[in-house]
């Protein structure tokens, strides 16, 4: 061979590699979310982000199948499954799907893969998944181009943030927190450090103010500009709380385990042990009604329906429409294995 052909080769060779190597690059880019992205409501990630919607697809974990992760059309038409990991806190934007990956499962054989524990991203027909960070977390929610969560691995259970391309991770607040909910980029949460008292995060200028000396659980802005929370003062009531002009409302007596909201309703555990149910009212307090009997968790909520199911029984799911008539019926997803 002479030395033309041979130096042509090397460069054919190079060329080709490098070629695979930009492609690769461009292929793993992960562009950057508008400002205001977030990945799912709230209230669903306070009840474990089960359930996401966005841009007409709702992603869910399939209790039916070790929470496996499904997608299908708001009305549960054209159900697919996308991808054998078992997830929750999920959160979706642009083309990617992120979620906590919870478990971590030993076995041999052909094609076996170990499933790490940890937050994900995965593109949104299921595969090119990458390990974001590998740990036990929890209340992953994404905010424009960071993923927030709580490390449960390190003392104090701090709160930190890893952007979506797996770079720049810190610590945000290096204090214990009670997780809260994100609007125009606040998080608002309770500070356990301080008496639980509500605090607001600004994650923009990454300054953090007391917001309200008074103990709160699970508080939730929502866009009529009032916070919801379980107040910790009247055992776990459920109450509302305007910034703006500092007042505040009781809007059930009941004691209440979780809640979400969605428009202009709210569906709420009532805890007592002779008559403990799952209910819902408008958001002003007013029309309460009885959804089912029983000890529920996991409200999560679509455009069409609550989905929920008995405390401690992952399966059956109920689902429930949002704003229709009382009529709770079983959720019945496919299966694919």
């Amino acid at each position: 061979m002479s030395k033309l052909k041979l130096t042509l080769g090397i460069i054919a060779i190079i060329l080709i590699l490098t070629a695979i190597a930009v492609s690769n690059y461009f292929m793993n880019l992960v562009p950057e979310n508008p400002s205001g992205t977030l990945g799912n409501t709230s209230g669903n990630l306070q009840n474990n982000g089960l359930f996401c919607e966005q841009d007409g697809v709702v992603y869910f974990a399939n209790a039916y199948d070790d929470y496996t992760l499904y997608r299908m059309d708001p009305d549960e038409s054209n159900m697919k499954k996308l991808n054998s990991m078992s997830v929750k806190w999920l959160n979706a934007a642009g083309k990617y799907l992120y979620f906590y990956q919870n478990d971590s499962n030993e076995g041999s054989g052909l094609g076996y893969v170990i499933k790490t524990t940890g937050i994900y991203r995965l593109d949104k027909k299921g595969r090119r998944s990458t390990l974001l960070r590998r740990d036990a977390v929890s209340d992953v929610t994404l905010i424009d181009n960071y993923l927030y969560f709580k490390n449960m691995s390190e003392s104090p259970m701090n709160l930190k943030r890893i952007g979506i391309d797996k770079e720049n991770e810190s610590v945000i607040l290096d204090h214990r927190f009670q997780p809260g909910s994100v609007a125009n980029g606040i998080i608002y949460y309770a500070n356990t450090n301080d008496s639980f008292y509500l605090y607001a995060y600004d994650t923009v200028t990454g300054t953090n103010q007391l917001l309200w000396d008074h103990q709160v659980w699970n508080p939730v802005y929502h866009s009529d500009g009032y916070i919801y929370y379980m107040d910790l003062e009247t055992d776990y009531q459920l109450h509302r709380y305007h910034p703006s002009s500092g007042s505040f409302e009781v809007l059930t007596t009941d004691r209440v385990d979780l809640f979400n909201i969605s428009g202009d309703m709210i569906y709420y555990q009532r805890s007592n042990p002779n008559d403990a149910a799952l209910m819902r009212m408008y958001t002003n307090g007013s029309n309460q009604e009885l959804v089912s009997s029983g000890n529920y968790q996991n409200i999560n909520i679509t455009s069409n329906y609550v989905y929920f199911n008995l405390f401690d029984e992952p399966t059956p799911v109920f689902k429930q429409s949002v704003a229709g008539p009382i009529n709770v019926s079983v959720f019945q997803p496919i299966t694919e294995k």
